[in-house]
């Protein structure tokens, strides 16, 4: 009787994932132990040896191939180093492993300054808790590094882009904490921010305004609205800014800040008063912009203030000080911008754009006054 054709199998190895290892198993018909097992790839030039091993108890073996890119290919097992003339030869078999990547969600055609712009994606398959870095190119080709999350549960993540000036950049995601052959890398996208005042109202409660209205004022809180803005501030950035005003005002001032942010005029800060405690002399010490404010007048207690009507303003208060019905300049900060022939950022002057715009809504400018009010302007 004639002995069986010796013959070894070779399972279908399950899918995986590329820089995943994809499992070879089968056995020898005739359970041989250590004999020596190759296994062997199908590629456009031939054959190529991709693993070895020798096989064990009942002529089991076991190899492992893993694969750095996405591939659907051939392989096969044989006995023996050499695939050509090897004693026995495996079916074949399809190996596959699919292509892991970092899929970055298209973004929009433009961006307004402050606005949370960030690059949102996800990881396939997902990765919780694996590492990401946002990166920009350079002029010179160069990546730079701008910000890393780590991806939630679903392999979801949302990188915060620097959104505090305008700019037209190249962005890539990139994984971190792999080895260098498993680093994924995202397809580029493009991110144009442009500056914008993207002005917001909401409606006003008495807990906003705590330090600044009182019972008796003459504006209540239902008539105020907080408006909410973008700035250009002295560094070269863009900032996020607050004023109270009266619900009647809104669209003026809307416009004068419209044109002011367009103009470039630089703004030191814009916060409530609230934030400083009411205090007008704390506020201006601060450099601060702002609006309503229910109080008397800051030098003359018998009058009350234009600003506790929602409708007054007063513009970066440092560089423009004000000469108060006592004869005391304030803030104490400013005193070198009394000179108004030594020009410099932030002050206001007849022909600057928050100026014209005040007065082409109707307002009047303080400067004007025997005691002269460089930062203040109120409705005629």
């Amino acid at each position: 009787m004639a002995a069986a054709a010796l013959g070894i199998s070779l399972a279908q190895p399950v899918t995986v994932w590329e820089d995943r290892a994809l499992t070879f198993s089968g056995r020898l018909s005739n359970g041989a132990q250590k004999w020596y097992i190759s296994l062997w790839q199908a590629l456009p030039g031939g054959w190529v040896l991709r693993g070895a091993t020798q096989s064990t108890t009942g002529g089991a073996y076991r190899i492992t191939y893993t694969p750095t890119t996405a591939i659907r290919t051939t392989f096969r097992t044989v006995i023996g180093p050499k695939f050509y003339g090897a004693p026995a030869m495996s079916p074949a078999v399809i190996g596959t492993a699919l292509d892991r990547k970092i899929v970055v969600t298209k973004p929009a055609a433009s961006y307004v300054t402050l606005t949370g712009v960030a690059v949102t994606g996800s990881l396939v398959p997902a990765e919780p808790g694996r590492e990401v870095v946002l990166q920009d190119r350079l002029g010179n080709g160069a990546w730079r590094w701008l910000t890393s999350v780590k991806a939630d549960a679903a392999g979801r993540f949302r990188l915060r882009m620097p959104d505090n000036f305008p700019s037209s950049r190249t962005v890539r995601v990139v994984s971190r904490g792999v080895p260098a052959a498993a680093v994924e890398v995202s397809p580029t996208a493009w991110i144009v921010i442009k500056a914008g005042l993207n002005p917001k109202v909401y409606a006003v409660a008495a807990s906003m305004v705590p330090k600044t209205y009182r019972a008796g004022c003459p504006v209540g809180p239902g008539s105020l609205r907080l408006l909410t803005m973008n700035y250009w501030g002295f560094d070269g950035l863009v900032h996020k800014g607050e004023l109270i005003v009266r619900d009647a005002a809104v669209q003026k001032m809307i416009k004068v800040w419209t044109a002011t942010f367009n103009a470039k005029f630089p703004i030191r800060r814009m916060q409530r008063v609230d934030v400083f405690g009411g205090s007008d002399i704390r506020a201006m010490a601060a450099d601060n912009t702002s609006v309503f404010n229910c109080r008397q007048v800051t030098g003359n207690p018998y009058a009350l203030s234009p600003h506790s009507y929602g409708h007054a303003i007063d513009i970066n208060t440092v560089e423009n000080p004000y000469l108060a019905a006592n004869n005391v300049w304030y803030p104490s900060n400013g005193l070198s911008y009394r000179n108004r022939s030594w020009v410099r950022p932030g002050m206001l002057f007849t022909n600057s754009t928050a100026t014209r715009s005040l007065v082409g809504q109707g307002y009047f400018w303080g400067a004007g006054w025997s005691k002269p009010d460089y930062q203040h302007f109120q409705p005629r």
